[in-house]
């Protein structure tokens, strides 16, 4: 019973500053009583050991599942209890439909009809996408039901961005289509940000965002302006930070998306992150943004993550792309808290949320130097899950090329390369080259006057 108690206990090292060596015999001699040994003393240095590079781990995107704030649970269990709990599952389940009829391009269906003669007729039909305007009841689902992982998603993009640029201190932030107030409560996690400003057309969502704040708030911050419009004053100072999540989606029109899109950069002082969901539709719209600042700034304006290159999306805007199979997102895991797991009657307490994103910044593409902050803007990021085989990984990769390639790492490449490519994630930046040929997947983006107009 000992002995398997012993294997169940947590395997701890723990390390002094010298060793003693002894040999078998010696053992036998010392199992004995004698005092004739021989011992050797060996100094084991403090240093830490690195098994992989200073640089993949400095370009890894993963940071463990997600957990909401306490205080931000308490709020929204506090709300939820005030309402009717199946009258909010109903509501929960009416806005993930309208999530997943907006998730890709409408398709013609075909259905089969029987007659009484059992003949079949196909009859082709439209599947048209439908939003949800956020009242009351939609709100409250949406707190309750959407807002964990949508928490989960813009967390990972900015805690990426504080890591990428360690010299960044906002003070103060714009969330255009604030909800819940889910974009500032995740910042505030990440920067020191004393000045918010929340924009939401819905009173309904501007009113729990109110709500909530009353119990995360901090002492020591000034209280958020939650307003139901976007303005702009040229002689107000712009905004460090400004942030639009899950919002584009909402947006049905292309030249009312463009536009807001412009506004939001014209109130940048320094970054913009803009966080859509991880579906076609939702890769589409934050490629789209992306190139339209990129057209419209020139030289001005260089993105950050998670392109490693200021050129057209190979993905949208190739000749060869397939935009409907083929898209940027990716994954980022999140606990439910209690009342998410009740909402969808759900008994795993963890899921997954996918995204898509891009974080722009104000001037030129930095050059790159002796540091990892600015070697890592020439990374090239993994687009999909590595395929891990035996003696060797296959990574599919956006480059610096503006291309979508296949990269070989294979065992004889060496110890740390392919160490780092053993461990590399979804979504992490690669430091290192390949040692075969690389081949390209996906040709480089062409922006042309007929593409302009069509997207």
């Amino acid at each position: 019973m000992a002995h398997r108690q012993l294997f169940r206990s947590p395997s701890v090292r723990h390390y002094t500053q010298k060793a003693i060596f002894l040999s078998e015999k010696e053992l036998l001699s010392l199992a004995s009583g004698s005092e004739n040994l021989l011992v050797k003393e060996a100094t084991l240095s403090s240093d830490p050991v690195l098994r992989g590079s200073e640089e993949a781990s400095f370009g890894s995107k993963r940071i463990g599942a997600v957990e909401l704030p306490k205080p931000l649970v308490n709020a929204i269990t506090d709300l939820i209890e005030r309402h009717d709990k199946r009258l909010l599952r109903s509501d929960a389940l009416r806005l993930y439909e309208a999530l997943r009829s907006t998730a890709r391009q409408p398709k013609e269906l075909e259905v089969a009809t029987y007659k009484k003669k059992k003949t079949v007729k196909s009859i082709k039909q439209t599947l048209e996408p439908h939003n949800i305007t956020y009242g009351p009841r939609e709100a409250i689902a949406y707190t309750a039901g959407v807002l964990s992982s949508n928490y989960a998603a813009i967390y990972n993009v900015l805690n990426e961005v504080s890591r990428r640029i360690p010299d960044l201190k906002p003070s103060s932030m714009l969330d255009f289509g604030t909800g819940p107030g889910t974009a500032i409560w995740a910042a505030n996690e990440v920067f020191d940000i004393k000045k918010h400003v929340g924009i939401d057309i819905s009173e309904d969502m501007l009113r729990i965002a109110e709500d909530i704040e009353g119990i995360v708030k901090k002492s020591d911050s000034e209280p958020v302006e939650f307003k139901r419009y976007l303005t702009f004053n040229p002689k107000d100072p712009p905004t460090d930070l400004v942030i639009s999540a899950f919002t584009l989606s909402d947006i049905a029109s292309m030249a009312l998306q463009k536009s807001t899109v412009e506004q939001l950069w014209k109130q940048t002082g320094d970054i913009l992150v803009l966080v859509d969901r991880g579906t076609p539709i939702g890769f589409s719209n934050i490629a789209k943004a992306r190139q339209w600042i990129l057209d419209m700034e020139k030289d001005n304006a260089h993105v950050v993550a998670p392109c490693p290159n200021d050129k057209p999306c190979p993905l949208l805007f190739s000749p060869t792309a397939d935009p409907n199979n083929v898209w940027c997102h990716f994954s980022q895991r999140v606990q439910r808290p209690n009342f998410l797991m009740k909402t969808k009657h759900s008994k795993f307490n963890a899921e997954d949320s996918m995204y898509s994103y891009v974080v722009l910044r104000k001037g030129s593409r930095p050059l790159m130097d002796d540091t990892m902050e600015t070697q890592a803007y020439q990374w090239p990021r993994l687009i999909q899950p590595p395929l891990k085989r035996n003696g060797h990984v296959v990574m599919d990769v956006c480059s610096t090329n503006g291309t979508i390639e296949r990269m070989v790492v294979p065992k004889s490449q060496g110890k740390v390369p392919y160490r780092d490519a053993r461990k590399v994630m979804w979504g992490d930046l690669f430091p290192h080259g390949s040692k075969n040929k690389v081949l390209t997947r996906t040709a480089e983006g062409v922006i042309d006057e007929e593409t302009k107009i069509v997207y």
